[in-house]
């Protein structure tokens, strides 16, 4: 509406085209589908462009200057500190600001029953820094604040008990310490006083030590190995039925993985159709096919798109991220010229690299709120909010 009433042609490029492809290939691996997924799901396949549409304006509201960016960083700083405020009153007092408890052993805060809240503080925390590192201050409040706003959102993510978010939270500190010269003293201060946090908590606070005290067990490479042995086998009748306990992993993302590797090989070029997991995994575990664990999606980008989409599917995806990292980011993330537009691209870099890392676990993209926010990271990284329009 806005560029219809201002008169302004909204610029296509190349990523958009390519955004468009991309989805307009899982409506046709949907409708290839259509007799396993349903005609609901096919039609929810075609509202899925909603995304790419999603994708094309923010990214050309921000070139264009409608919005002003810097208010979107402030308001996911004040919206990360309140999150994480009302995740230490849960752990403190037993419920937060809105009356809402822990739920399920796990501190959400506002979103109850939603475990999402370290997810939610670990991706605005990056364009929260921004709103602080933009702003027009003294040096050394700048870098006082810094780390204050740095370990409380870390705290937050860390009291969550959300394990990946807080991995990645530290991953992108260290990446930040990697790219800013001008900022490495206060983000490795940052950095060494979260581990302080996290070493004190894991060993006199009994939540957080049984929280991560079992992601180590997942992590057992002797206990990895060996159940891709059993799998491997392919005389499994051999097998006593009561062994299967001792290669189990405590959690089920590896059986959800190889579970979503065999449904993308039952569709290789074009896919299963969107939201086809849950259908073409019980199907193969009726042809009794063991240790796998189905779910809604498969908990990975790049394992949803090739169920979904397949080959074709994530090939245009990987030619998107080619053609986005080659225009916007190679020549400049190297840059050794201080400047608030080189700072932004870092950070955009920084979401980028820690939004699409292959080895973590993902909510679907293809669902409204998490796809919503993931698109929306994916279009403000591919923004450039510095070129001058008229």
């Amino acid at each position: 509406y806005v560029f219809l009433y201002k008169k302004i042609k909204i610029d296509f490029i190349l990523l958009d085209y390519l955004i468009f492809l991309f989805f307009i290939i899982s409506i046709i691996a949907s409708l290839v589908n259509i007799k396993v997924i349903g005609n609901f799901i096919f039609f929810k396949s075609i509202l899925d462009l909603r995304f790419a549409i999603f994708f094309v304006v923010i990214r050309n509201l921000i070139n264009f200057r409608f919005i002003n960016i810097k208010i979107f960083f402030i308001s996911s700083l004040l919206c990360s500190i309140f999150l994480s405020l009302n995740i230490f009153s849960q752990h403190i007092i037993g419920f937060d600001a809105f009356g809402h408890e822990p739920f399920d052993g796990r501190y959400n805060g506002l979103f109850e029953s939603e475990a999402i809240a370290g997810s939610y503080i670990q991706k605005f925390f990056l364009v929260s820094i921004l709103s602080i590192l933009l702003l027009k201050i003294q040096k050394k409040t700048k870098f006082i604040l810094t780390i204050i706003i740095t370990n409380i959102l870390g705290l937050g993510v860390l009291l969550s008990l959300d394990r990946m978010p807080f991995i990645i939270y530290l991953f992108i500190i260290i990446v930040l310490i990697a790219l800013l010269k001008n900022f490495r003293l206060k983000f490795l201060i940052s950095l060494i006083l979260i581990i302080f946090i996290f070493q004190f908590s894991f060993n006199n606070y009994e939540p957080i030590k049984n929280r991560y005290m079992s992601l180590a067990n997942e992590f057992q490479l002797t206990k990895i190995k060996n159940f891709f042995s059993f799998y491997n086998k392919k005389e499994e009748s051999t097998v006593k039925k009561n062994e299967n306990k001792d290669y189990n992993l405590s959690g089920d993302y590896l059986k959800i993985y190889i579970a979503a590797y065999k449904v993308f090989l039952e569709n290789f070029f074009i896919g299963s159709g969107v939201k086809s997991f849950e259908f073409q995994c019980n199907k193969l575990k009726q042809n009794n096919e063991k240790n796998l664990t189905c779910s809604t999606h498969p908990h990975n980008i790049y394992m949803e798109i090739l169920v979904n989409q397949g080959i074709l599917g994530i090939l245009i995806f990987i030619i998107f991220l080619f053609s986005l990292i080659k225009n916007n980011y190679s020549k400049k993330i190297f840059s050794t010229k201080p400047s608030e537009e080189r700072l932004l691209i870092i950070f955009y870099f920084t979401i980028l690299l820690t939004e699409l890392w292959p080895l973590r676990s993902y909510g679907s993209i293809f669902q409204t709120v998490n796809g919503s926010i993931f698109w929306f990271f994916i279009a403000l990284v591919s923004s450039k909010p510095f070129i001058k329009k008229k």
